[in-house]
């Protein structure tokens, strides 16, 4: 109970005739008592009516398949956080209690970092980072050495993220191009967005990435989960940083240099994100090539890893090679580069997306690209702020709540699980609903995307072998988002779930 004692309005006054009045018309010293704030709580606490519905959604726990590392977004765009005065909501919007939950981070180790002549690394760490968004001297940085602003951006996501005390965080880093000073141009001048990676330089390139990750981790305490040397390594278009690597170069790269140099530091735990090309076809036959060829990249505790850009569904595969050496695998990029659609129609897009990552490509995490910046073209971002350099508010995209309904309620190190639908002829579930279940000790959660945009249906939810002992939905479409509904069981114990035209429904719990 919490006790007040300074203000009320008029018309609890009246209400509270016996309590004496002080002349400046605050209350007296008598003590009001009011509740505590009711907690949600997600055990039955009713009877529903009985079902009419006989089709079933039936979760298979013995049929196991892929464990899940969790969901993220880069953060390539770390000024466009830096820069807005609203950056601590950005950053609880996508990683807080009340926002997508991330526990993924991905972001960049810069080329900036390192001398001229690549002889000395400074990471910033030690550095004043904390400028106000708008501040005149985050606005003269901004023009006058963007890149260190870039590197000051994510020092302070990251800084502002360990104070939140969100440890449970994977951060991982990827390089868009190494120095220049460690490229090879193929005859031409190399830059920052062409040339390929010069092999001589492997010890140092070594040295360059795992000093910075053991810098962040002295600096914030935080799991530097993995380093990737690379970005999309078949790519170096000069529209943005780049750098090409061969398949073997690669591998020989991770083997004799990387791997040993992490494990020399003390970073044995930090593991090598492996592969990072755009095409996620390309990137499953690299990893796959790679791993054939050199049995040994297992034992360099890598995570395999692919994009996945202008992919068509048929090309939404698993790295079976990966999976068979307990390789996890995760695509660590996606976003739609081509087009701008703000709607409810690219939400449900990205829904079908992500349920075919984690049931076609068996991927064990899902990681989207920009979590706020504003696009004007494209359909990068989750979060679209009202300026690119230095702004004053955002907006959640609608496609960030079809995306929520995974990484809210999917946890880290559950284990997918087979579904199972029957329909009836009276309610027949839509063919081109997509199913999936994951569980975790004695909790469950079910993603249902329903792309029929004219079917709605109920459906009986049963778990094989078990019985649930309790049931909420969170019902997001073009009306409402993550809509909470608890699902009691009727009289006969059974229970249902209704499921809306072109809508995506998650469902969690636990079972007995």
């Amino acid at each position: 109970m919490k006790k007040i004692y300074l203000f009320v309005s008029t018309s609890l006054f009246l209400l509270l005739g016996c309590i004496t009045a002080c002349d400046d018309n605050s209350l007296s010293h008598d003590e009001v008592y009011i509740p505590d704030p009711m907690v949600i709580s997600d055990e039955d606490d009713g009877l529903s009516p009985e079902p009419s519905t006989e089709s079933v959604i039936r979760i298979q726990p013995e049929s196991k398949q892929q464990e899940i590392d969790g969901f993220g977004c880069n953060f390539g765009w770390a000024e466009a956080v830096y820069g807005c005065t609203k950056r601590e909501q950005i950053m609880d919007d996508l990683y807080g209690e009340n926002g997508l939950r991330f526990n993924i981070y991905r972001g960049e180790v810069c080329a900036s970092s390192a001398s001229d002549d690549g002889k000395t690394f400074n990471f910033k760490t030690q550095e004043n980072y904390h400028l106000g968004a708008h501040s005149a001297e985050a606005k003269v940085l901004f023009s006058s050495n963007a890149d260190k602003f870039k590197e000051y951006a994510q020092l302070w996501i990251i800084d502002y993220l360990c104070k939140k005390k969100l440890m449970d965080i994977y951060y991982f880093f990827s390089v868009w191009s190494p120095p220049v000073i460690w490229k090879s141009g193929d005859g031409e001048t190399a830059t920052s967005g062409s040339g390929s990676f010069n092999s001589k330089y492997s010890k140092e390139y070594a040295e360059f990435l795992t000093g910075f990750a053991k810098a962040f981790k002295e600096k914030f305490g935080i799991n530097v989960y993995g380093i990737s040397g690379w970005n999309e390594p078949d790519q170096a278009m000069g529209g943005w940083d780049g750098c090409m690597w061969g398949n073997q170069q690669m591998a020989d790269f991770v083997m004799n240099n990387l791997r040993p140099e992490l494990n020399r530091q003390g970073l044995q735990d930090t593991k090598i994100i492996y592969g990072e090309l755009p095409w996620w076809a390309n990137a499953v036959e690299w990893v796959e090539t790679a791993l054939k060829n050199n049995p040994g990249l297992v034992d360099a505790d890598i995570v395999a890893a692919g994009h996945g850009y202008s992919t068509v569904d048929a090309n939404i595969l698993p790295m079976k090679t990966a999976e068979e050496n307990g390789v996890h695998v995760w695509q660590t990029e996606t976003c739609d580069d081509k087009t701008r659609d703000e709607t409810w129609n690219d939400a449900m897009k990205w829904a079908k997306n992500y349920h075919d990552y984690l049931t076609k490509a068996r991927t064990n995490a899902v990681v989207w690209w920009a979590g706020a910046r504003q696009c004007s073209t494209t359909g990068e971002n989750l979060l679209q702020t009202n300026a690119w350099d230095f702004s004053t508010d955002y907006y959640r995209v609608d496609r960030y709540y079809s995306i929520g309904q995974f990484s809210r309620y999917i946890k880290r190190g559950s284990t997918r699980v087979d579904v199972e639908t029957v329909s009836t002829t009276a309610n027949r579930i839509p063919r081109d609903l997509s199913a999936s279940a994951y569980i975790k000790d004695d909790t469950y959660t079910i993603v249902l995307v329903n792309k029929s945009k004219s079917k709605a249906f109920d459906a009986l939810l049963e778990i094989e072998g078990k019985e649930f002992e309790s049931m909420v939905s969170y019902t997001s479409n073009s009306s409402v988002k993550w809509f909470r509904k608890k699902l009691n069981p009727s009289s006969t114990g059974k229970r249902s779930v209704n499921v809306p035209k072109y809508s995506v429904v998650t469902i969690t719990g636990r079972f007995k």
